[in-house]
């Protein structure tokens, strides 16, 4: 999966996903803060936990 295609999927439910100076992709809501985000070095794991944060919400 490309990093355009991850944010596609993020952007669809409803968070942000970027890649930062680090390397590593941050992964948050639209209207969260600091406290809310991701931050990992696997674009993978950064797809699967914004999957995960968006199920969470749910309930």
């Amino acid at each position: 999966m490309t990093l355009q295609e991850a944010k596609s999927v993020a952007r669809h439910l409803g968070l942000t996903l970027r890649k930062v100076r680090s390397g590593d992709y941050r992964v948050n809501f639209r209207d969260g803060n600091e406290t809310t985000r991701y931050y990992t070095d696997s674009l993978e794991d950064a797809v699967k936990t914004a999957v995960e944060m968006t199920r969470k919400r749910a309930l």
